[in-house]
């Protein structure tokens, strides 16, 4: 089963295109649990032909405790995405032309936000990455990916560790210079309960999003303060 695309075009005009395979064969007979492909393909003609499919990582998708074909967000009866978010470094820096993709994988416990990179136009990748503080065991969902013009890699996504009781959420961006040290710095100004989305808690949404302004991070994310499912913009500016 193939599903959750996304799109990077490169300076050059390369597009490339990452998405999820999964066997659905999990415990419900669906995806939840099962252990899912982040598949890569790209084109140099604009999108006429295709290179053959690259598995660029593996993730767990977290188990499906609440019927949703992908996976459940713990504690809840959210449905949640696993997108493989790709990005490419569009700067002038060293590091240009490099390819970044974010996602989730289900530790056994929680959901852990990563990154993977290539600087071989996606032939091969790195290791994973984890975004937030080895100390942040809560679940961390729906991550979004952006390399500035200066090529700084950021990160936003959602996550409930500052809930104790690992329900309510908040948005958090961590954002690298070199892809492996990333400072995390929360985002919202309060907490959000996914029971309140407005559709009796079975539906927040699937993503998130964030884009770069030279300097400014900027994310729009899913808030529930005020108990209706409502769209929030916040960030932060970097020297």
């Amino acid at each position: 089963m193939n599903q959750f695309t996304d799109l990077a075009v490169a300076k050059d005009g390369t597009v490339y295109v990452s998405y999820i395979n999964c066997p659905g064969t999990g415990p419900t007979g669906d995806c939840g649990s099962t252990t899912a492909s982040i598949l890569v393909s790209k084109s140099t003609d604009g999108g006429v032909t295709w290179s053959t499919p690259k598995t660029a990582t593996t993730v767990t998708l977290a188990p499906d405790s609440c019927g949703a074909y992908y996976g459940c967000l713990p504690n809840t009866f959210e449905r949640v995405s696993d997108i493989p978010v790709i990005a490419v470094d569009n700067s002038s820096g060293t590091t240009a032309g490099k390819l970044w993709i974010a996602f989730y994988t289900w530790t056994g416990t929680f959901m852990s936000v990563r990154v993977i990179s290539s600087t071989d136009g996606g032939t091969t990748w790195s290791a994973q990455t984890p975004v937030a503080p080895s100390t942040d065991v809560h679940d961390q969902f729906f991550p979004w990916v952006n390399v500035s013009s200066r090529g700084l890699v950021g990160v936003t996504f959602l996550d409930r560790r500052l809930d104790p009781g690992n329900l309510k959420y908040q948005a958090f961006a961590a954002v690298s210079k070199n892809g492996t040290t990333f400072i995390n710095k929360n985002i919202a100004t309060a907490s959000s309960n996914p029971n309140n989305d407005g559709f009796g808690g079975g539906f927040m949404g699937d993503y998130t999003g964030k884009a770069w302004n030279v300097n400014s991070l900027l994310a729009s994310w899913m808030d529930t303060r005020t108990k209706v499912s409502q769209d929030e913009v916040g960030g932060l500016a970097l020297k």
